[in-house]
């Protein structure tokens, strides 16, 4: 009986450190992690390199060490972050012309926020789903995005695809992120031609992108305190055409929220993301771009730990 004990504490710690381990990669990925790097602290670098990654080889080049932890993160928990990538990297970078499209991360639509949004020649809204994830708020979430966006997609973890089948409207598609990494989609979604709402789609925009749509729609300059330029706008909008306020909406946000792409192809693969997710200043970007080519000795480690 002592022996079954003992084994299932060692199991249990043994889980325990994997839990640790997968959330101190999943960290990396992080906006302060980031930015922290690129600010020249690599304390997490060598931690991680110590105690979880372990490279084969050293000197290391710190942006194969993103692309280490990345791919551990494939194998052992794909974050919300690690999601976000793979859509990235397989749809908005490889789907898309990158000089026309703009990929969102966390828009606020209402009291929600879509994990990616995709503009082009559509709006194309994508909920993720991981395996730590509940559906409890699936329902609410898709009736939000369906009242703004072209096309709705839930991109979920295969335990949970069953369970989405029965709960998405017809509208909306749903996309398994497969074990081999793959975006498979299950079911299409259909483009959603209804009546927008006005008031959701004035609520997600700052000022100065629903003053431009506005003065796009109406032909007219707005010269109105910042006070009244709400009111105004939203009576525009009110008075407008679904098909037309689509149009505007999809290309006002992509005026003023347009994707450095610049700066994203200088990143591996394992961080495209954080270059749409993340606020990272052209200071930091510079600073970034050259670590990432940069090398850890075996050495640094060493003298970073002790």
């Amino acid at each position: 009986m002592s022996n079954t004990i003992g084994f299932w504490l060692k199991v249990r710690n043994e889980i325990g450190v994997e839990m640790s381990n997968n959330k101190n990669i999943g960290q990396l990925f992080t906006s302060q992690a980031i930015n922290a790097v690129a600010d020249g602290d690599f304390s997490l670098l060598h931690e991680l390199i110590s105690n979880v990654l372990t490279p084969k080889f050293f000197p290391v080049k710190v942006s194969e060490i993103f692309d280490i932890a990345f791919k551990k993160l494939s194998r052992e928990y794909k974050s919300e972050y690690f999601f976000k990538n793979i859509i990235a990297n397989e749809v908005f970078l490889k789907k898309h012309k990158k000089n026309e499209a703009v990929m969102l991360s966390e828009f606020r639509v209402g009291t929600n926020k879509a994990d990616c949004v995709i503009l082009n020649g559509l709006s194309t809204c994508y909920e993720i789903k991981t395996e730590l994830d509940n559906l409890k708020r699936l329902p609410e979430q898709l009736d939000s995005y369906i009242s703004l966006f072209d096309k709705v997609y839930v991109v979920a973890a295969k335990t949970h695809i069953e369970k989405i089948k029965l709960i998405v409207p017809e509208a909306v598609g749903i996309i398994e992120l497969t074990d081999k990494n793959k975006l498979e989609e299950i079911k299409p979604a259909l483009t959603i031609n209804s009546k927008i709402n006005p008031k959701l789609m004035i609520g997600s925009m700052r000022i100065a992108e629903y003053k431009f749509m506005a003065e796009e729609i109406s032909g007219g300059k707005i010269n109105l305190p910042n006070m009244d330029v709400y009111s105004f706008c939203l009576e525009i909008f009110e008075n407008t055409d679904s098909y037309t306020l689509r149009k505007h909406f999809r290309n006002s946000l992509k005026k003023h929220r347009a994707n450095d792409i610049s700066f994203i192809n200088t990143l591996p693969r394992s961080l495209k993301s954080s270059a749409i997710s993340y606020s990272i200043t052209q200071t930091r970007q510079r600073s970034l771009t050259k670590i990432l080519s940069s090398y850890i000795e075996k050495d640094d480690i060493c003298t970073s730990l002790y």
